[in-house]
């Protein structure tokens, strides 16, 4: 384990780092939240049908799964640090442009390219985040992240509720305003250095305790980064069909959390609820139960372990998901169809961290941008899926199909996770390199 020879130093770096990358998740859900909260105003405006929403929202995600996979493999390349503010500078420029398109077709650019952006934070983001924070700490650091995450959806959905009365502008204002918080990530993304163990496994010892005395680290740390310094192809082979492939399956556990987070209010309007009050009800059955569960998420995740919260996280929004289908279409309840809604969201939180992370915490420092990049491809393909396919469920087959849908999906992960990911896979307060030795003969 890294030894903190001065802990002013290295609280203070941690907290930064924290802030840095919590605001571009902050960002990140705040701008998907956007097309759920204005979901009425875009449909209006530009004249498109539900299916056209759904797949203007999907764009994001189309984006991401090529941000993802291309700036996996920068982030093994030319380091975290110049990746991480890359990414940050193409969401501004083209979350601005979102707000000004003239039409849907360049909507639909503009999106795929704040989708690009959006998918190639996440790798750099959290890889920072596994390779400097403590393990004892790292799985909390994660539920940290994901409370601010989905701070950015209850704003996005409370300033769209305040916006309603622009009317066609709303969903204008709403990318607009989502350029503030990137801009100040920016600023402070630039103070953030290049991690250790990415110097030391490109051979650049010097900076790499450079890296560590800047942080308030024990320079003598360096040793322990340059281990399993193979070629990556053969670093990736053992990892394939272990952890790769079932992961992959793994992060389609993103259909309902995507599709729900964008798709409730039409839902909700379905059921006959007021346009302006879906985005309460939103707010309040969904996004508010989501922090919920992060926060109590971020008290469990380094106590239950990866795989536990997993397992709970998934059976927990699977069984949610039918009580919601029982209470709105046979014993209808509107009250506990939204209670049903708020319990899933809490539990949903518990698996959230956990299929975003738990790449940057199995794969190797060589190949661990390659290996979250992918997972984050993952994760991008599934909001594809739950946004896209849940909105073409929900004009065919109604709420019932949509939910019910989106609940086999939860129990397919869970099967996934016992029988193919396994305990070998827990990473609960182990050091990355100690991980390794797991997957990685000498």
């Amino acid at each position: 384990m890294d030894k903190i020879y001065n802990i002013e130093t290295f609280n203070k770096f941690i907290k930064l780092l924290y802030i840095a990358t919590a605001i571009g998740a902050f960002t990140d859900i705040f701008d998907t939240s956007v097309i759920g909260g204005s979901s009425v105003s875009i449909i209006k405006s530009l004249g498109i049908t539900k299916p056209e929403f759904g797949l203007l929202g999907s764009m994001t995600f189309v984006g991401g799964i090529f941000g993802a996979l291309s700036f996996g493999f920068l982030s093994d390349s030319i380091g975290r640090k110049k990746t991480f503010v890359l990414t940050l500078t193409l969401f501004i420029i083209f979350e601005f442009l979102s707000g000004i398109a003239p039409n849907y077709l360049l909507l639909l650019f503009f999106r795929t390219i704040v989708g690009f952006a959006i998918g190639a934070d996440y790798v750099p983001a959290i890889t920072l985040l596994s390779e400097f924070v403590m393990p004892d700490k790292r799985g909390s650091s994660f539920g940290f992240f994901w409370i601010m995450a989905n701070m950015g959806a209850l704003f996005s959905y409370i300033i769209a509720f305040l916006l309603v009365p622009l009317g066609a502008l709303q969903w204008r204002v709403l990318f607009i305003i989502g350029v503030i918080p990137p801009i100040i990530g920016l600023l402070i993304r630039t103070k953030i250095p290049e991690t250790p163990r990415w110097y030391a496994i490109k051979g650049d010892i010097k900076n790499a305790e450079n890296s560590l005395n800047e942080i308030g680290l024990n320079v003598n740390d360096v040793k322990n980064y340059v281990k399993f310094n193979e070629k990556p192809g053969k670093l990736m082979k053992p990892y394939i069909f272990g952890v790769t492939i079932p992961l992959f399956i793994i992060m389609l556990l993103n259909i309902p959390a995507s599709g729900l987070l964008e798709l409730t209010p039409l839902m909700l309007i379905s059921l006959h609820i007021s346009k302006s009050y879906t985005l309460l009800f939103t707010a309040a059955a969904w996004v508010t139960p989501v922090i919920i569960g992060n926060i109590i998420a971020f008290k469990l995740i380094d106590k239950l372990g990866r795989i536990k919260m997993l397992v709970i996280g998934s059976i927990g929004l699977g069984i949610a998901l039918i009580l919601m289908v029982i209470f709105s279409q046979y014993y209808f309840n509107i009250i506990l169809m939204l209670v049903s809604m708020a319990s899933g969201a809490i539990l949903q939180s518990f698996y959230i961290p956990v299929i975003y992370s738990l790449s940057t915490e199995l794969y190797p420092t060589k190949i661990r941008g390659i290996g979250e990049g992918i997972s984050i491809s993952g994760i991008r393909l599934a909001g594809i899926i739950g946004l896209f396919g849940g909105a073409l469920l929900l004009t065919y087959y109604k709420i019932s199909g949509m939910l019910i849908g989106y609940s086999l999906i939860c129990f397919a992960a869970v099967i996934v996770v016992i029988f193919w990911l396994g305990k070998k896979a827990e990473t609960n307060k182990m050091v990355l390199e100690d991980i390794d030795k797991r997957f990685i003969k000498n």
